[in-house]
């Protein structure tokens, strides 16, 4: 009898990390593109209320608090002087098993925005709340804007 329970919840529990998992994870398929081009596309096919700024290397690896050895390339949008959450951020590991850690700066940095929105300018909120995040092999993609269906199909047309 005891053996049934173990069983049946240890099912439940694969069950339950299997959902989680495929929510956050894309199709399994491959991107190719180079984050630059994917990116773009994001930003041309999605309507931003105002250009979203390019941020060097260095500052994107700072604001989201990762190593940049661990990338091959990246390309990071952000809006500029703070008053939207608008964001672009495509990333390229050098080594798949690093791309767990990069969704989870982008999933940090939705958090820390959902923070610092929610009382200064809360009509972004919904923004936050749907934001996109993918990874489709070695490339993590964080989408913030006001269309997220808009930028799954974007990002879809890019899997191989």
């Amino acid at each position: 009898m005891k053996a049934k329970r173990f069983v049946s919840a240890a099912a439940a529990i694969l069950l339950g990390l299997s959902l989680l998992t495929g929510c956050s994870q894309g199709s399994g398929k491959a991107i190719t593109a180079a984050t630059d081009e994917v990116a773009q596309s994001l930003q041309e096919s999605l309507s931003f209320e105002y250009e979203l700024s390019k941020l060097s290397d260095d500052a994107a690896n700072r604001l989201y608090s990762l190593d940049g050895n661990i990338l091959e390339e990246q390309a990071v949008y952000v809006g500029v002087g703070g008053a939207l959450a608008d964001e672009v951020s495509v990333w390229r590991v050098k080594d798949e098993k690093d791309a767990a850690t990069v969704k989870e700066a982008a999933e940090k940095r939705v958090e820390n925005q959902k923070a610092s929105f929610e009382n200064y300018v809360p009509e972004e909120m919904p923004k936050l709340e749907n934001a996109v995040i993918t990874v489709d092999g070695d490339t993590i993609i964080l989408c913030v804007s006001s269309d997220s269906d808009k930028a799954k199909e974007v990002i879809a047309s890019f899997e191989e």
